[in-house]
């Protein structure tokens, strides 16, 4: 029996190569290629998590332009954790292109300032900064060494960014104000660097760095906790980011190689 299959095999690939210069000699084109196993499509899914690192350039409250002896003595932005997703496209050349979303975990707003008026004050002011990013990106591969790529980039996009809960202490005097929660939406961009890893033709890992430009924020009025006075906002001013990043890509069409066939 497994004689006659060996036989059967070798007659249809006979008559297949037979076909084929038939109809070569009749000037018909010839069939199309087998899809390649193996082979992925360009689009691909994106998903991420990192950790971001804020910088805040400065911070103004109105009181600043009425008094100036008010001297600013720190502003932070702790850490936060972020994720996102994206969706993709890689050209095969050199280029690809996805867009982004994210959202930046609640992180903590730390500032205090000192001014002279009848005597020395102090204000420190709390919140938490909430963000949610999203970016057109465009990253340009530089080679292949053993599965690693290395890669610039760069992305376009908004920033909305959230202070919420503000507190400002003033100690010497005993006083302390509530600011309303306030949201800005602002232009945003992003440049990249970093190393992706072909696990297989379908999965790629991505570790990379990105500094990014988030814009400015801003609370909404103050209002004493005895609501004997009310002033405007503070002002968070050129909010930007170090962040560092862990990417999984997931290549769409990827097709499935097919199964061997063994022949007695």
């Amino acid at each position: 029996m497994g004689q006659t299959r060996a036989l059967l095999f070798g007659l249809a690939l006979m008559l297949g190569g037979a076909t084929t210069a038939h109809a070569a000699d009749l000037g018909l084109p010839p069939p199309p290629p087998e899809p390649c196993p193996g082979c992925v499509g360009p689009w691909y899914l994106k998903g991420f998590v990192g950790m971001a690192n804020p910088d805040v350039g400065s911070i103004f409250a109105p009181e600043f332009r009425d008094n100036d002896t008010f001297v600013v003595h720190h502003e932070d932005i702790k850490s936060t954790p972020l994720w996102g997703l994206g969706f993709g496209y890689d050209t095969g050349h050199w280029f690809r292109f996805d867009i982004t979303g994210e959202y930046r975990g609640s992180a903590v707003f730390l500032a205090n300032d000192s001014y002279q008026t009848f005597g020395p004050a102090t204000n420190e002011y709390t919140a938490d900064i909430e963000s949610w990013v999203g970016l057109f990106n465009t990253y340009i591969d530089l080679g292949t060494w053993h599965c690693v790529t290395p890669y610039i980039g760069g992305g376009v996009g908004f920033a909305t960014i959230s202070v919420l809960g503000l507190t400002d202490v003033n100690v010497p005097n005993g006083g302390v104000a509530f600011a309303k929660d306030s949201t800005d939406t602002n232009f945003a961009w992003a440049v990249y660097g970093g190393l992706a890893y072909e696990v297989n033709p379908s999965v790629t890992l991505d570790l990379s760095y990105r500094y990014t430009d988030l814009g400015d924020a801003k609370s909404g009025t103050r209002t004493a906790f005895d609501f004997s006075s009310t002033a405007g906002g503070i002002e968070i001013n050129d909010i930007t980011s170090n962040d560092f990043m862990l990417s999984v890509r997931w290549k769409l069409g990827a097709q499935p190689a097919p199964m061997p066939v063994a022949f007695k």
